[in-house]
């Protein structure tokens, strides 16, 4: 038998805590953030704050270096080539358009509170286009999850609750599996480990095998039987299982509602200048974070550090730079969402009276190019500061109708229109949800009766026999 070496080209994508800690961030509403930061700024000596001054002057880069012919490794050179770009960007100062005529919004006046995850849970089915019936049976399934965040309920009684037929029911779970965080809805820990998988377009060949048929095996360490079992390497399987340990079998235990914000500040203020509108981000609540120039100068070639010390600088120094990325990811994650919704509800922040236009996850998602799960994080406990208010950004997505004369209109709108009718009613004579139905058809909005009756329950608005005084 001859043997023979040959190029074997692979492309796979890996999964690291790096990742799930810019989730992580993603989903923190800035109160939250701030303490994470401020954890971050104690447990990492590298990371600092642009305030943070003792007096060194900043280094710069030596002219003559470049020129000078290399004397240690490719991973020294990238060291150092990284120094002087981070050195180079860090002397640039962020210039943020603000409007000196306008006054600064009141964060104090706006009190926060805890989501709990069958709140975030139904927020987020809200925004989702589906169905009365499917809405049904999804509520009907996230009232049926434990405290894993598992479906422990069957299909059929499901069925029976949201009375809908079984496909409808399984529609329902469907949907509930398409919510965040990732796995949800799953019906035991390999189902829940899949989804994750199918979420995060992960592609190593090796891990939905492993899922199906040997978690066990993977429990009890036996990487050797997977290999021969797959036909592969026993250095390939424990990569991959590594790459698995990172996913998370308890999908709820990935949601935290976090402790309790004394007041909401907003993520993003709009702003207007003459005919513009502009989206500033909050920059005043964060910190602007670096890498402090010392321990950056230690990793000279001349620094006089040891061996272990500049190990351990490389590894916090490159916990610092991801987590100044995931940072600043947030920030342009939540910047790009809240410039979609000024876009699409162009009329609402006219006059701050405008009809909303129905918006939805699915489409800035595709707009901004990542997972419905980002822009449901991206949403949740972040808010606008508006001439007109402050608002959760996820207040700006609905479903919606579209009307007589071809405009769309969101569901907020059409409850908003539900409510001025009941406030506007003879009191001696007040309206049924049929009579309401019509009325909003005369309005250029045909809703049926039924969606009427769901509208006014959500807002909490009694039928017309109990509203009937005499």
């Amino acid at each position: 038998m001859e043997l023979a070496q040959s190029p074997d080209v692979k492309q796979k994508v890996t999964l690291s805590p790096q990742v799930y800690q810019g989730l992580t961030i993603l989903s923190m509403p800035i109160t939250e953030l701030q303490a994470m930061i401020n954890k971050e700024l104690l447990e990492n000596p590298v990371l600092e704050t642009d305030e943070f001054d003792e007096g060194e002057e900043s280094e710069e880069a030596d002219p003559d270096e470049a020129s000078e012919e290399p004397t240690a490794d490719e991973e020294q050179d990238a060291w150092d080539e990284w120094l002087d770009q981070y050195e180079d960007l860090s002397e640039s100062e962020p210039v943020v358009p603000r409007d000196p005529n306008v006054e600064e919004v009141n964060t104090e006046d706006f009190v926060g509170g805890v989501t709990t995850f069958t709140d975030y849970l139904n927020d987020q089915l809200s925004m989702l286009e589906v169905t009365d019936e499917v809405e049904r049976a999804a509520l009907a399934v996230i009232g049926s999850l434990d405290e894993d965040g598992f479906f422990v309920g069957d299909l059929a009684e499901i069925a029976a609750i949201a009375d809908v037929d079984e496909t409808t029911a399984t529609e329902g779970l469907v949907a509930v599996q398409q919510l965040d965080p990732p796995g949800v809805g799953a019906r035991s820990a390999q189902e829940a480990l899949l989804l994750q998988i199918e979420v995060l377009k992960l592609d190593d060949p090796l891990l939905v095998p492993i899922v199906e048929e040997h978690l066990e095996d993977v429990a009890a360490n036996r990487f050797r039987k997977i290999a021969r079992a797959l036909g592969t390497r026993e250095a390939q399987v424990r990569e991959t299982v590594e790459l698995l340990r990172v996913l998370n079998p308890r999908p709820a235990g990935a949601f935290s509602p976090g402790i309790s914000p004394a007041y909401v500040v907003p993520d993003v203020t709009l702003r207007r200048f003459d005919d513009d509108w502009l989206v500033i981000p909050n920059s005043d609540a964060l910190p602007v974070l670096r890498v402090s120039p010392r321990y950056r100068s230690i990793l000279r070639r001349d620094g006089s550090a040891d061996a272990e010390t500049v190990r351990y600088l490389k590894e916090k120094i490159r916990g610092a730079e991801t987590f100044i990325r995931n940072v600043e990811r947030r920030k342009d994650t939540v910047s790009r969402i809240a410039e979609i919704i000024l876009e699409t509800q162009a009329d609402f922040f006219e006059d701050g009276q405008g009809d909303l236009r129905p918006l939805r996850l699915e489409d800035v998602a595709v707009e901004i190019g990542v997972h419905l799960s980002t822009v449901s994080r991206g949403v949740t406990g972040k808010y606008m500061a508006t001439p007109y208010g402050l608002y959760e950004l996820k207040y700006f997505f609905a479903g919606g109708y579209r009307s007589d004369d071809g405009m769309d209109v969101a569901s907020t709108t059409v409850k908003k229109r539900l409510g001025a009718l009941v406030v506007e009613e003879d009191a001696k004579s007040p309206l049924s949800d049929q009579a309401l139905a019509d009325a909003l058809a005369e309005q250029g909005v045909t809703v049926a009766r039924r969606t009427v009756a769901k509208y006014r329950e959500e807002l909490g608005i009694d039928p017309s026999w109990a509203r009937r005084r005499r």
